[in-house]
């Protein structure tokens, strides 16, 4: 964050609500760290925006604890950097930060110590591609063309659509790609109200069209395979790096909800309790595993039910406090509900497999 929350905290106390514009000085820089809390994104009514609209959101329960820090192009792995680094063969792909991703599989491709790499300027925050170990070799991947996430400046009643594509192939095994339309919406703007936190925003929503082409090399034959619709609704406030509040869903179904959250620090005689701490499920969506991470008070059996409602795994007597592992390799695609129960408050959330 590189402006101060004072005057707006002000503003808004004083009853002032406008319109606000997004640019690049509100996107991240190199060296800067975006923690956030997860959150149950089933209850939070994203359909809800419009022109000076308030959003409630400050019964939020804050979850585990994450943060994205935005790393320098030169201290990621040096065989990534080919395109991301490279000012005199690929100046449209030099990136100005990377940030860590999450691992990739499928069949027999493995992508894993993946980094993003991004560009911002005055016209747009854009993301040029990928490094990734392939199989355990050192790749760099453009997107070509490249992912445009944001066209400034951003204002409420924008429209944008950009296609962007990658792909990467291993030599004798299989060819993997993947394209994407993606459309944003400028919805909404106004006042949001998070459990520790009041912003100006601008809600944008962004609808991402996936579909992924294989083709193996063993079997002679490939195919497209259309993915599940992911939309991200996004509440932007200006200097905050950011969204202070994002929710996405694949398929219609709430996947991940993640929120800033820097409540002060008070002192006082009572020790903090973890009583209000929910479980979180990441990442997902997934493909090879996922991790529930449970808080200090909570333990119990972990069990995942597929959509019909058959038990697919469970773990019992997992330790209060415990980081478990799920196994998804065994997984098919799809929609899944993973349960604690036997604790002190029963927990659920879904899991998209894929």
């Amino acid at each position: 964050m590189r402006t101060s929350l004072l005057f707006i905290g002000l503003a808004i106390t004083g009853g002032i609500s406008a319109q606000i514009t997004i640019g690049p000085d509100d996107m991240p820089i190199q060296g800067d760290t975006m923690r956030y809390r997860g959150a149950d994104g089933a209850g939070i009514p994203v359909e809800l925006t419009g022109a000076d609209h308030v959003w409630d959101f400050g019964d939020l329960t804050p979850q585990a604890e994450a943060a994205d820090t935005a790393v320098s192009v030169g201290s990621t792995p040096f065989l990534y950097q080919l395109f991301f680094n490279n000012v005199f063969f690929y100046p449209d792909y030099v990136a100005d930060y990377a940030m860590k991703g999450a691992s990739l599989g499928f069949q027999q491709l493995s992508l894993e110590d993946l980094y993003d790499y991004y560009r911002v300027d005055a016209s747009g925050f854009r993301n040029v591609g990928f490094g990734a170990s392939v199989n355990s070799v050192p790749t760099s991947v453009r997107r070509e063309p490249i992912d445009i996430i944001h066209q400034f400046p951003m204002n409420f009643g924008d429209e944008d659509s950009s296609f962007s594509a990658f792909s990467v192939t291993v030599p004798t095994l299989l060819y993997f790609g993947q394209d994407q339309l993606r459309h944003n919406i400028v919805d909404g703007w106004g006042i949001l109200y998070l459990p520790a936190d009041t912003f100006q925003v601008l809600r944008v929503k962004s609808i991402l069209e996936r579909t992924d082409s294989i083709f193996i090399d063993q079997l002679g034959f490939g195919f497209r395979l259309p993915e599940p619709e992911t939309v991200e609704y996004k509440w932007i406030a200006q200097g905050m790096d950011a969204p202070v509040l994002q929710v996405t869903t694949l398929g219609g179904v709430p996947t991940v909800a993640r929120f800033f959250y820097e409540p002060e620090e008070v002192t006082t005689g009572v020790a903090a309790t973890s009583a209000t701490i929910s479980p979180a499920l990441y990442p997902n969506p997934s493909s090879n595993e996922a991790y529930v991470d449970l808080p200090s008070d909570l333990g119990g059996t972990i069990v995942v039910i597929d959509a019909s409602g058959r038990e697919i795994s469970r773990a019992s007597n997992v330790q209060k406090g415990a980081l478990h592992r799920l196994d998804l390799s065994g997984f098919a695609v799809g929609s899944y509900t993973v349960q604690l129960s036997g604790a002190a408050r029963p927990w659920s959330s879904p899991l998209i497999v894929r």
